[in-house]
């Protein structure tokens, strides 16, 4: 199966609210060798307002964000979605895409009425050399240099470890450079830790993830923690009842017997804290669940034997009514999104009808006026407000003049924090970062640009 390695680059950290202004990928064939490759910028959006940290990460100048020959977020991110259709099927995978890029891209195609699910349907798949990194750092560490960071602790972040394993990083944090890394390091521990790598990789289908933890036999769980890796025994022990993708496992260093028996609120208690009893495995993330056999020496790395072990998993395994209780556990420990009031929070609250899919492709389709109408008809309330949002920002004399305003005020409170809800970074948040930035780096002259466009904005 075909790589789609991608990286973006961002106004922040906060995948609900900060901005993808670059995006880069490479496709790659099933053996890592290039076959295309794609990078697109986009301009900055009015009511998103960047960290001045996240624009010294990247060494982008506001005036790159306000350039008004790059496109506009909503153009960039029609083009992104052609492409991964066009790459498509094909195995999803970054650096923390997973955690990070990977929710940033749904909710750009959230906001710009595509379909947020394009990286793991209609065959489509993910993965994450960052997972395959710390995987390989816990049972193959000679096959990978883990540098130390400035603190004096194993990191593992991509801008050092690339460079510590021979890769020519001098451009870090820019999207298409950090793919080349990327694909660098996959290569790697492909070709050094080859175990790991197949181990890992048939785990990017959730259905393989399920069927392990549901076969009653121990595995091995790879963790990473400040620097450090960590190898837990486990056994899979039922999922949450809404979500059969949060699976749990069962912390084989902990004995059954002071587990089984708990009561509802002690067993929901299991679920949190470091030395917990129960963990979540999520099964469509591309966990690092290994067989045990892959380990040398189990019992110096868990503290239990390998005896001790099939034991203990399979005392769990056979309370076939332990499993409904870690449902009703895990359903306490994972309750229901609370509702929000900002478009942005509520992605994940359904999905489009058949009728809103359509009108989606009629809107892309569509001259400016007529999208302006289509945005009108849409059933769901969401994506009114985000069909009139891109309009707004678009066209926005194509509006009826009373939408027009109300979206001026929305603008206008979202960048000063005046609409009483949280909804990202305001302009004030900015100012206080700078001014923390300034007392520590005054001499950068990247800081007096930010200063000056703040003041200006």
């Amino acid at each position: 199966m075909a790589f789609v390695f991608y990286d973006t680059e961002t106004t922040g950290t906060d995948t609900t609210f900060d901005q993808i202004f670059q995006f880069a990928a490479i496709l790659t064939d099933a053996n890592l060798n290039e076959l295309d490759r794609f990078e697109v910028r986009c301009r900055l959006l009015p009511h998103v307002i960047p960290a001045p940290g996240a624009l010294l990460a990247t060494r982008v100048t506001p005036t790159m964000l306000t350039n008004p020959s790059l496109p506009s977020h909503y153009e960039m991110m029609l083009q992104i979605a052609e492409k991964l259709h066009k790459w498509s099927p094909a195995i999803f995978i970054g650096y923390n895409t997973l955690a990070f890029d990977e929710p940033l891209l749904r909710q750009a195609f959230y906001q710009t009425l595509q379909p947020i699910y394009l990286t793991n349907t209609s065959g489509n798949k993910r993965a994450d050399v960052l997972r395959l990194a710390q995987a390989t750092a816990a049972l193959s560490p000679n096959a990978m240099a883990v540098p130390i960071s400035d603190k004096g602790k194993p990191t593992l972040r991509l801008d050092t470890l690339a460079p510590a394993n021979g890769f020519a990083h001098e451009n870090a944090h820019d999207a298409l450079a950090d793919v080349e890394a990327t694909i660098y390091m996959a290569r790697l521990i492909r070709d050094r830790a080859p175990a790991v790598w197949n181990s890992l990789m048939p785990l990017v289908d959730k259905g393989e993830v399920m069927a392990a933890l549901a076969s009653g036999t121990p595995k091995g769980l790879v963790e990473y923690h400040m620097g450090v890796p960590s190898l837990r025994a486990v056994v899979g022990c039922g999922h949450h009842p809404k979500n059969s993708t949060m699976q749990a496992v069962f912390d084989l260093s902990r004995d059954p017997a002071e587990v089984l028996n708990l009561s509802e609120e002690d067993l929901a208690e299991e679920t949190k804290g470091a030395n917990r009893a129960l963990r979540t495995v999520y099964a469509n993330k591309m966990p690092a669940l290994v067989d045990l056999g892959l380990v040398g020496d189990v019992q110096g790395a868990v503290g239990l034997s390998p005896a001790e072990i099939a034991r203990r998993a399979a005392v769990v395994s056979a309370d076939g009514q332990f499993v409904a209780r870690v449902g009703w556990a895990m359903e306490q420990r994972y309750p229901p999104f609370e509702p929000t009031q900002v478009v942005e929070g509520r992605m994940y609250e359904g999905f489009p009808s058949r009728a809103d899919e359509t009108r989606m492709k009629d809107f892309h389709a569509a001259s400016w006026p007529e999208r302006a109408e289509i945005a009108e008809t849409f059933e769901d309330d969401r994506f009114r407000e985000l069909g009139r949002r891109i309009v707004f920002l678009e066209q926005p004399d194509v509006l009826r003049p009373e939408l027009c305003h109300g979206l001026e005020a929305w603008l206008d409170n979202r960048r000063h924090g005046r609409d009483a809800v949280v909804a990202g970074r305001t302009l004030m948040d900015a100012r206080k970062e700078l001014k923390e930035l300034l007392a520590q780096e005054k001499k950068r002259p990247e800081l007096k640009d930010i200063e000056v466009w703040l003041a200006e904005t």
